[in-house]
């Protein structure tokens, strides 16, 4: 085999455009179809092309025909973690480890892998210093890092991170953790010296975007914006960092801009539909409310359903007294979860699985009103920025919440799910104020101006099932009394662009 031929299409897999190394490649092989070199680098070509499986098909046949290689298995198992086969990936990682025992870079690999599995404890475990015949490499020390920051010990993961940037300079994921743990630890103004230190030797996003919300989070909302433009790619912008800069830009007073931003992230991305959120409360702010009711489309995307007889049930009442029954017993109600915005209430996990009668019943009912709506509005026509996301594969995420008197569900959206929607299947009303416990479209988180009364307020009864657009800000409003309030939300999850309801 040509041996310059090899090292020109390794250099082309590894660099900017690996796709050109497919024809020196295809020469390769013909000449050396089973060449463990030659397949190397045919997997690397498949693995920065998209082409997943593929890659580990051929890192598989490079590792069959050099089994005594650790390096070989080490590209297997690699490619099975890219691929989210964590159990595989970490046997093969295994193999690597007994052909080279103690390797620092196969233990900070396996690590990395048991992280990216959610098994943090087994990741600390497994990274322990003592088992490795390197105990200062970089990635090493970086990975153990991060197994320490989850297990919340942020003071001894700093001092890995520091390992690991003394190890390799240059490395910026390090220092970025470790600006990580040093504002979870409370030394914001440290971790913003080492976000800003990254950002000094060059444009990176992740630190754009951690330096953007820390000084939001001290207040400083020019600064926020200022930091996040500097991550913000007009031609292929970060969708969490554009929506993070959209906020501090209408927290600075610069709505317009923001709404500039919106309207360039649904440029480039037109079936996520978050950016949608935060322009109609750009709009809002600049005083543009005929351009904002025609963005937040209630009158054409929110529809009202009273529910009077479902299969399985003799009666509305049955099927309703099941589902409260059903959810009051699930175990994974819990208390006001983390991360979200129910107070003085409980919570569940997903529910769309659920096998119970009653839930299963809700389930199919959420489908089928949701695949009902996708038709409609896909007769509807028209330019609309939320017409122009419709998707064409979905799958449903379902959960149920029970406030207590005085609890509510503050404002917030569902993007970048596409339709959602809201089920009663118990509701008493206050006759001497229908707006307690009512459903608010158009109320805003506080850092929004979420004094802000709500553009239009549907009234909950039992049985009431209501359908809106899942960027568009909305709340349960606060009532009294002495009943708890229970009821089901759900959404239609697109396919590669949404994301089901947990509390993990």
């Amino acid at each position: 085999m040509d041996g310059n031929l090899l090292a020109e299409a390794a250099g082309l897999a590894q660099g900017p455009r690996p796709g050109d190394a497919a024809p020196l490649v295809e020469r390769l092989l013909s000449e050396a179809p089973d060449d463990p070199d030659a397949l190397t680098v045919a997997a690397l070509v498949a693995q920065r092309t998209g082409r997943g499986d593929e890659a580990v098909r051929l890192f598989a046949a490079a590792r069959d025909a050099d089994v005594g290689n650790p390096s070989r298995h080490q590209n297997h198992a690699v490619a099975l973690k890219g691929l989210g086969r964590f159990d595989e990936a970490l046997a093969a990682f295994e193999t690597a480890l007994d052909l080279r025992p103690r390797h620092a870079a196969t233990v900070a690999n396996m690590g990395s892998c048991l992280l990216a599995a959610g098994r943090n404890e087994e990741a600390l475990a497994r990274l322990d210093p003592a088992g490795v015949d390197d105990p200062a490499h970089a990635d090493f020390c970086n990975n153990r890092g991060i197994a320490l920051a989850r297990a919340g010990r942020f003071g001894e993961a700093v001092e890995y991170y520091r390992s690991a940037i003394s190890a390799r300079p240059a490395m910026a994921e390090a220092r970025i953790n470790m600006a990580d743990a040093l504002a979870r630890s409370g030394d914001s103004a440290g971790a913003m010296r080492v976000l800003e230190e990254v950002l000094a030797a060059g444009p990176n996003m992740r630190a754009a975007n951690q330096l953007g919300l820390l000084k939001e989070k001290a207040g400083d909302f020019a600064g926020a914006a200022e930091a996040l433009r500097g991550g913000f790619d007009p031609n292929a912008p970060n969708h969490a960092l554009g929506i993070n800069l959209a906020r501090n830009l209408i927290r600075a007073d610069r709505p317009r801009d923001a709404l500039a931003v919106c309207e360039r992230m649904l440029a480039t991305s037109p079936s996520v539909t978050t950016p949608l959120a935060m322009a109609t409360v750009a709009l809002g702010r600049m005083g543009e409310h005929g351009a904002q009711g025609q963005l937040m489309g209630v009158e054409h995307f929110v529809t009202v359903h009273d529910i009077d007889a479902v299969s399985g049930f003799a009666t509305m009442a049955d099927f309703n007294a099941a589902l409260v029954a059903e959810l009051q017993g699930h175990p994974s109600l819990t208390e006001e979860p983390e991360g979200l915005v129910t107070r003085q209430g409980r919570q569940s996990d997903d529910l769309a699985t659920a096998q119970t009668p009653a839930l299963a019943t809700l389930g199919h009912l959420a489908r089928e009103r949701l695949a009902a709506e996708v038709d409609r509005m896909r007769g509807l026509g028209g330019n609309h920025p939320f017409l122009r996301a419709l998707p064409e594969n979905w799958s449903l995420t379902l959960w149920g919440t029970i406030l207590r008197p005085g609890g509510e569900v503050g404002a917030h959206i569902h993007a970048p799910n596409w339709l959602s929607g809201v089920y009663y299947p118990d509701f008493t009303g206050n006759p001497d104020n229908e707006r307690e416990g009512a459903f608010g479209i158009g109320v805003l988180p506080d850092e929004l101006g979420g004094d802000a009364e709500p553009l239009q307020v549907f009234t909950p009864r039992t049985g009431r099932m209501i359908l809106f657009p899942s960027y568009l800000w909305h709340a349960t409003l606060p009532f009294g009394g002495e009943e708890e309030r229970i009821s089901f939300a759900f959404d239609l999850v697109p396919a590669g662009v949404g994301r089901a309801h947990s509390l993990s």
